[in-house]
C-alpha cells in the first residue's frame, strides 16, 4: 500500500475522540492518563472529550528530563521505592490511557539504574490488571518518537494515521480468522531467509485479541514456557536507543542460551538481561501482526508488531496473559515476512496469511 509523500492528515483531536470511544466512557467514571509533556496536545484533547462525557480525568505526567534526573542522581536506594498512594488512589479509576510518546531510552543512566526507575510504572500496572483496571495504549506519532526511532515526523504520522484508519471491521476479521487457527494448534514452525529456525508449542493456551491499543491489530499468546528451540533472527531493535539489524538468538528448552549480533549488540542484549530479573530470558509471547495498514516497518516496535503478516516473539514477563513467567523485563522482538507453519500446515508464506 504506497503511501502519499506529501500529505498529513494525522489529526489529535480524533486521535483522542477514538480513545474515547474506544473505552465507551460514561459519566461519573474517573480516567486516568498518563503521559509525558510530549503529548500535552492530547493530553488535552482527551480531558476535554471525557469530561465532555460527564466524566472526570486524572493526570500522571512527567518529562524527559525528569526521569534522566531522577536515573542519574536519586539515590539508588530511593530508585524502586513503590508510591503506594498511587495504588490506594486507582481504587476510584476505571480506565486508564497509557500514551507512548518518545523512545523511553535515558542517555547516560545504567540500565540497572533504569530497570529500577520503571519499577513504579510496572507496580502500578500490575494493580491496575488486579484490579481489572482496562488499560488502553495510545501511540502518539510525536516529534521526539519519531527522533527516537531515526523516521523522519512525517513519514511516521503517515504510517500511523494509516495503520488507525483501517476498518475496525477487517482487523477484527483477521483476528477471529487467526485466533481459529492458533487455538486448534499445538506445533508453531517459524523459519525465515534470515536464518529463523524456531520451534514452540502453543496447545491448551488461550489466543488474546489486542482490543486495548491504538493502532491494534494483532493476536498473541503464551507458548509453554519450556518449549521454544531454535535460532530467532530478530530484523530490527533498539538497543541502547541505537538500531540493531539482524540480532541472532538460540533458545533450548524454553531458555534464551546465546546471542549473537553484529557490533557490541550481543553484549548490549546481555547487559538488559544483566539488569532484569525473574524469568527474563525464557520465553513468553507468540503473536501475528494483522493490520493491513502497516505495509512496510518503521522502527516503532507498537507499529512494526501490528505490521500485517509478521510475527513476533518475547521474552521475559507473560503471567498478565495466560502464562507463568514473571520478571520486570517484557521484550518484544519482530520478524519480518516470516513463514509459519501450524502442525505442519502453511499459516504465514513470507508475510501472506493463508486463512
Amino acid at each position: 500500500m504506497a503511501l502519499d509523500n506529501t500529505r498529513d492528515d494525522f489529526d489529535i483531536e480524533t486521535l483522542a475522540a477514538k480513545a474515547v470511544d474506544t473505552l465507551a466512557v460514561s459519566a461519573r467514571q474517573v480516567i486516568a492518563i498518563w503521559a509525558s509533556t510530549h503529548s500535552l496536545d492530547l493530553i488535552e484533547a482527551l480531558a476535554f472529550r471525557i469530561r465532555q462525557r460527564g466524566a472526570f480525568w486524572t493526570l500522571r505526567l512527567t518529562t524527559e528530563s525528569l526521569l534522566r534526573r531522577i536515573g542519574q542522581d536519586v539515590p539508588e536506594t530511593y530508585l524502586d521505592l513503590i508510591p503506594e498512594h498511587e495504588l490506594r488512589w486507582l481504587a476510584d479509576v476505571q480506565a486508564i490511557i497509557s500514551v507512548r510518546d518518545h523512545g523511553g531510552h535515558m542517555s547516560g543512566v545504567s540500565l540497572l539504574r533504569r530497570r529500577k526507575v520503571g519499577a513504579e510504572w510496572i507496580a502500578l500496572i500490575d494493580e491496575a490488571t488486579r484490579r481489572g483496571i482496562r488499560q488502553l495504549v495510545v501511540v502518539n506519532p510525536t516529534r521526539a518518537l519519531a527522533s527516537a526511532y531515526g523516521v523522519p515526523l512525517l513519514n511516521l504520522r503517515r504510517s500511523y494515521w494509516q495503520a488507525i484508519n483501517v476498518g475496525e471491521q477487517a482487523i477484527s476479521k483477521n483476528q477471529q480468522k487467526a485466533k481459529a487457527r492458533l487455538a486448534e494448534a499445538r506445533q508453531v514452525h517459524i523459519t525465515s531467509e534470515l536464518g529463523t529456525d524456531l520451534h514452540l508449542r502453543i496447545d491448551r493456551r488461550r489466543v488474546y485479541l489486542d482490543e486495548d491499543t491504538i493502532p491494534r491489530g494483532e493476536v498473541y499468546m503464551a507458548p509453554h514456557e519450556d518449549s521454544a528451540e531454535g535460532i530467532a533472527v530478530i530484523d530490527r531493535m533498539l538497543l541502547k536507543g541505537k538500531p540493531v539489524e539482524r540480532l541472532r538468538l538460540t533458545f533450548a528448552h524454553g531458555r534464551l542460551v546465546r546471542i549473537e549480533g553484529p557490533g557490541s549488540s550481543a553484549d548490549s542484549f546481555g547487559e538488559l538481561l544483566a539488569a532484569s530479573n525473574g524469568d527474563k530470558d525464557v520465553i513468553a509471547e507468540f503473536a501475528v501482526g494483522l493490520n493491513p495498514g502497516i505495509a512496510e516497518p518503521t522502527g516503532d516496535l507498537l507499529l512494526d508488531e501490528k505490521m500485517y503478516g509478521s510475527v513476533h516473539i518475547a521474552i521475559g514477563m507473560n503471567d498478565r496473559f495466560g502464562g507463568r513467567n514473571r520478571s520486570n523485563l517484557h521484550l518484544d522482538l519482530v520478524m519480518l515476512r516470516p513463514v509459519v507453519r501450524l502442525d505442519g500446515t502453511p499459516f504465514i508464506d513470507h508475510g501472506v496469511l493463508s486463512f
